[in-house]
């Protein structure tokens, strides 16, 4: 981890950094660096190929020991890094606080949480994950058996970014050692998380082997240089300008990624639905983090039946959960840096008028409020304004009125663009769920909800299309993160000559009827018969020797 810390000074015993090895001691390092303070807003040095190379260079090092083949040991590396989940939980949640005005409570559900529980499902579950799974062998393969083995792909980079820096850091993380592998983290490496990346530096520093896991910051020059070394797979999250360079920079090495971008989720509200319960959820999906999470309902499609309704319960949610200021609100977060602030500032101005309510930005505090733009009917408009041009990562709230009764119409909207990482629907009608799910494609989708599918580590969770490929969560992280090779053990007994040269026309026959494409009910059939066959033959064998 050298690549982001000075070196202690020489005698200082105060800064000489330790790590908390395997076996639970903490051991002082000449090569590991004091760790940075957690409130400490100091610049971090600038990264170099050189040292993005050593850290690289360092967990090949870390993967070749074979240490990590052990589950023993990843359950430790697991351990140690629920350790720093609990011990740093208050520095975490204090520097998301300065860094994005994230309530504690906020930081609690949506980043710490997701991650303890991401520790304690694979602490339950890897070593059932890992063990070799009996597979089904065929006819030709008999006597003989079959088995699939979860290896660790190697050294893995995990590409974090700045709206969830730790559980989008984390998560991933956690199915990457659980699978075995040596990781390499990219942490965001402008001002945007300056609080969160010392507070992460601390605690990597301190708790985590740097054998196995290291880690490098930077923005996209420092990314780009990162990927020209080469990894066994890299895991990215980001927006799809970062999905490009990463997918750019794999196919040189046709290095596998699993990337998990965004792009425009909408959500679906038709004349059944509870509308005071979908207005609450739309409302708090919408504007959590102010707005900056990439499965947001980024605009809505309501029934023209019952849109002015909708429009008003929204903004009675927003006044209940951050008052009639949200500004004052300690819930309420801030855009993440001037940049983005700015680009959010021009979709205000541009599409004004629209503006029923909110609107209001302070530069200052990089305050936008929670802003609802309602378009109504007017379906050019709609389609043509600032806000339905991109992924608004912020807490504006394009709406569009439907025909009444016409579910086809907003489905259809939804296929004319790129396929969302999430789609959602408020209705009641059993048929008009079934419609939906059965004529819109995307990475997710939740039926009176949002946002609440990253919670369920029992399905994955990815993208289609522009908004990723790949996905993780729970045992599908494990997955991402492994290599399952098929193994075949054959036996020595019934060597086929049929395989072999010269081939005739008996033993032609017997191949075709080996390799005949028989049913299943036919084939375990037949594959029962063999084996009495083959252990009618070992019987006889023994009996003849005895």
């Amino acid at each position: 981890m050298t690549s982001v810390h000075q070196s202690p000074r020489e005698n200082d015993t105060s800064s000489v950094a330790t790590y908390v090895a395997l076996d639970g001691t903490k051991v002082a390092s000449t090569t590991l660096p004091a760790a940075a303070m957690y409130g400490s807003t100091a610049l971090l040095p600038d990264v170099t190929r050189q040292d993005i190379a050593g850290n690289v260079r360092a967990l090949r090092e870390g993967f070749d020991s074979g240490a990590t083949q052990d589950v023993a040991v990843r359950k430790q590396l697991l351990r140690q890094l629920q350790t720093l989940m609990r011990e740093g939980e208050a520095a975490l949640k204090d520097a998301l606080w300065k860094d994005l005005h994230k309530h504690p409570a906020e930081s609690f559900a949506s980043e710490l949480a997701l991650v303890n529980t991401e520790i304690q499902e694979h602490l339950d579950y890897v070593e059932s994950w890992a063990a070799p799974e009996l597979k089904v062998t065929n006819l030709v393969n008999l006597p003989g058996f079959s088995y699939l083995t979860r290896e660790p792909l190697g050294v893995v980079c995990v590409i974090g970014t700045w709206n969830y820096p730790v559980n989008l850091l984390f998560t991933p993380l956690v199915s990457a050692l659980a699978a075995g592998n040596c990781v390499l983290l990219r942490l965001p490496g402008d001002d945007t998380t300056m609080h969160v990346n010392n507070a992460l530096i601390a605690l990597l520093d301190q708790y985590m082997d740097p054998r196995y896991v290291r880690y490098v910051y930077g923005g996209v020059d420092e990314t780009k240089a990162m990927l020209r070394e080469r990894f066994d797979l890299i895991f990215a999250t980001g927006g799809c300008f970062l999905g490009k360079i990463v997918a750019r920079a794999a196919a040189e090495h046709l290095t596998p990624t699993v990337l998990e971008l965004g792009g425009k989720s909408p959500a679906i509200v038709d004349e059944t639905a509870d509308l005071a319960l979908a207005a609450r959820r739309i409302a708090w999906a919408a504007f959590l983090n102010s707005g900056q999470t990439c499965v947001r309902p980024d605009y809505v499609l309501v029934d023209a039946k019952v849109g002015d309704k909708l429009v008003a319960a929204i903004e009675a949610a927003v006044v209940r959960f951050f008052g009639p200021d949200a500004q004052r609100s300690e819930s309420y977060g801030r855009i993440v840096n001037a940049r983005a602030f700015g680009r959010l500032q021009a979709v205000l101005d541009a599409d004004r008028s629209r503006i029923t309510f909110g609107g209001q930005s302070d530069a200052s505090e990089r305050f936008v409020a929670p802003t609802l733009l309602n378009f109504g009917s007017d379906l050019s408009a709609f389609s043509a304004s600032a806000a339905m041009s991109d992924e608004l990562f912020g807490p504006l709230l394009p709406i569009y009125y439907y025909e009444a009764g016409a579910l086809s119409a907003p489905t259809a909207l939804i296929k004319q663009r790129e396929k969302p990482l999430a789609l959602y629907l408020f209705s009641t009608s059993a048929r008009n769920k079934q419609r939906v799910v059965a004529a819109t494609s995307a990475g997710s989708m939740v039926v009176n909800d949002c946002m609440v599918q990253l919670t369920n580590s029992h399905v994955p969770f990815g993208g289609v299309g522009s908004s990723g490929m790949g996905a993780y969560h729970g045992r599908h992280g494990f997955e991402a993160f492994s290599h399952r090779k098929p193994v075949i053990y054959k036996y020595s007994l019934l060597d086929l000559s049929a395989r072999y040269a010269p081939y005739t026309p008996g033993g032609e026959r017997l191949l075709r009827a080996l390799q005949y494409p028989y049913s299943r009910t036919v084939y375990r059939g037949l594959t029962l018969l063999a084996l009495a066959l083959v252990v009618l033959v070992v019987a006889l064998i023994i009996s003849a020797v005895a």
